[in-house]
């Protein structure tokens, strides 16, 4: 079976999957509806796929020359959308785990903090209860709010979040972050980050909890980097 073959039959199968998945009726492409869900790269991708598709049924006639010829790179592609979709990711395999986290606490002193953000690249930091339930959420939105409602302020070596308390809780802030449950698909995880909400507030974050309950311990964080890399979002 040469790679023309071999696509056409991976492809075949990528139909019927996406078919069941989102119980779609034969006449349409259910990978042209899947490329809609997903966005981005790997959209590009599938919808590169179904032009290659095309070509290769149309170059099956027996009265002309073998014009396409199916890459490698497209068939790793088309196993691993495959692999994918029959064993899907969930938030709890691509969120950064609770160990690798960087943490704050209402007593946490705010200087240290800050160094340690600059020398990890982070940019917001999670807050929590001393039951390891969110409390909110630490970033330089929090300091420009704080500074914008009070008297002049200074950062000192006694400064700690206690001083940022009422811009930390979820709702102050202009960003949106949602809790997932940890079984929650990455195709939901991706639809959080790409939709346009009403309110304005885009999703910076998601926590993962065992439910999805803001007042579960968290479990883990993500955010659009941890499921934009091609080795996550295969499919």
């Amino acid at each position: 079976m040469d790679n023309n073959d071999k696509f056409e039959r991976l492809y075949n199968e990528l139909e019927d999957l996406l078919r069941i998945k989102y119980h779609l009726d034969p006449t349409g492409s259910s990978v042209y509806f899947h490329e809609n869900r997903v966005g981005g790269l790997v959209a590009k991708n599938l919808r590169s796929l179904r032009e290659l598709r095309n070509f290769v049924v149309h170059d099956k006639r027996t009265d002309t020359i073998q014009a396409c010829l199916v890459t490698d790179e497209a068939i790793r592609f088309l196993e691993k959308t495959l692999d994918s979709l029959q064993r899907p990711k969930r938030a709890i395999d691509v969120c950064v785990t609770k160990d690798k986290i960087l943490f704050a606490w209402l007593t946490s002193p705010v200087q240290p903090l800050l160094q340690a953000m600059l020398q990890r690249n982070i940019s917001h930091v999670p807050v929590l209860r001393e039951d390891g339930t969110m409390f909110g959420v630490f970033s330089g939105t929090t300091m420009f709010a704080k500074g914008a409602s009070a008297a002049p302020f200074l950062i000192g070596p006694k400064t700690t979040m206690k001083d940022f308390e009422l811009h930390l809780p979820i709702s102050a802030h202009a960003e949106k972050y949602v809790f997932v449950n940890r079984d929650t698909p990455i195709e939901d995880l991706i639809m959080y980050f790409g939709e346009t909400p009403k309110d304005g507030k885009k999703t910076k974050m998601l926590f993962v909890t065992e439910h999805g309950k803001p007042e579960e311990r968290i479990l883990g964080l993500i955010t659009p980097w941890n499921i934009l890399d091609d080795d996550v979002v295969a499919a």
